[in-house]
């Protein structure tokens, strides 16, 4: 959890005379502490996420605050502010075009202004901002998970300016390795991409883990601002590079705080649908039938109608090297055509027929009839979910 630049530099330009130079299209940027430097080799010490400080002491040579902005870049900074006076004068062009070039905001500050009040203000903020973030992702897994009283924890959220007739949508993300192992690394590293995202759009936002995944709750985002913040998260996520296999699932975008526990379920549903499907994506909105899947209470009614149905060509398939599940499959995928599975298949039309006749006298289902293929097309949906 950390504190937009941009909400820095608003309380700051107030109070502080803090001017914004360059780097304006990284105001986004997030900041989760602060510190004072005047060396640039003490950058290779910073963890990133940073907000600098320096008066420019050791401005021994016509281009040190250009070296020192591209160690600060590298360490992975979030913005710089410059105290201007003896010691740095002026701001030059090439530091503002590199600076704008890699989204670094740089500020100037008087060198009236002591930055000790600024890096104690600034921290406090951060902390402060931290307690907040940390207490409303435990008001609303108090809410989803029906912990303690629930007017209570509205009147909690309502405090920090999440109403209780906002909108609300769940955004469940999950990541392994192609190795197939958990990384909580990684994660984190997803967490930080989705927050910058998504505050990038709108302010309300709130995260928590759960079971290994990452929790996001999207907070008055209209479903156009949802469609951007994953279509956003996953350009600079880039998962068709990455080493991990992502999954994300979306809910409704519901509004009203009560019943959100459904909303959080559908969350989850729809990531369960992108893993089994292999997926990166999913929207819940978008699941047609297996919405109605999900909804049925008794599991066991979806899992006996998928052995009566999927299950058996299965066991029949295994027991007898055959691909009549494969075929089946095609057949559903191009709208029932012999001529267009034939085709896909490398089969005579014949052969086609003969399979589904087979499929027919394994699961008592004709694929030719409307009403028993409905039954072996629902199936497969069921085989998805179990």
């Amino acid at each position: 959890m950390a504190i937009m630049v941009k909400k820095l530099y608003k309380n700051g330009t107030f109070l502080y005379k803090m001017n914004l130079v360059a780097g304006r299209n990284g105001l986004t940027n997030l900041v989760q502490w602060v510190h004072i430097i005047e060396d640039s080799d003490v950058s290779a010490f910073l963890h990133g996420q940073e907000l600098v400080f320096t008066a420019g002491i050791l401005n021994q040579e016509k281009d040190w605050l250009l070296k020192f902005a591209r160690s600060l870049h590298e360490a992975g900074v979030s913005a710089f502010v410059v105290n201007i006076g003896p010691h740095t004068k002026e701001i030059t062009k090439e530091v503002i075009d590199f600076c704008d070039e890699v989204n670094l905001p740089l500020f100037t500050i008087p060198w009236q202004t002591r930055m000790v009040d600024m890096t104690r203000d600034f921290c406090f903020r951060i902390m402060n901002n931290d307690h907040v973030e940390g207490s409303m992702a435990t008001t609303i897994k108090n809410i989803i998970f029906k912990v303690g009283d629930l007017e209570t924890q509205i009147l909690q959220m309502e405090r920090y300016g999440y109403q209780r007739d906002g909108h609300f949508s769940f955004v469940s993300i999950y990541a392994v390795g192609k190795n197939g192992v958990y990384s909580q690394e990684y994660m984190d590293v997803l967490a930080n991409y989705a927050e910058k995202t998504a505050r990038s759009i709108q302010e309300l936002y709130i995260s928590f883990n759960y079971k290994d995944c990452l929790i996001l709750v999207l907070v008055d985002y209209s479903d156009e601002d949802i469609k951007n913040f994953v279509k956003e998260f996953l350009r600079v996520v880039r998962p068709e590079k990455s080493e991990y296999i992502l999954s994300m699932g979306i809910s409704s975008n519901q509004q009203g705080i009560y019943n959100q526990d459904k909303n959080f379920e559908k969350a989850l549903s729809a990531l369960d649908i992108a893993k089994r499907k292999n997926e990166i994506c999913s929207f819940y909105d978008k699941l047609d039938l297996y919405r109605v899947l999900y909804a049925v209470g008794d599991k066991s009614i979806l899992r006996s109608f998928y052995y009566d149905t999927i299950g058996k060509i299965e066991t029949y398939d295994n027991n007898n090297g055959t691909e009549l599940m494969k075929l089946l499959r095609t057949y559903f995928e191009n709208n029932a055509s012999l001529q267009l599975v034939s085709e896909k298949l490398f089969i005579h039309r014949n052969t086609v027929t003969n399979q589904l006749k087979k499929i027919e006298s394994v699961t008592g289902y004709n694929p030719l009839e409307l009403d028993d293929r409905v039954q072996l097309y629902m199936g497969l949906f069921m085989k998805d979910m179990l």
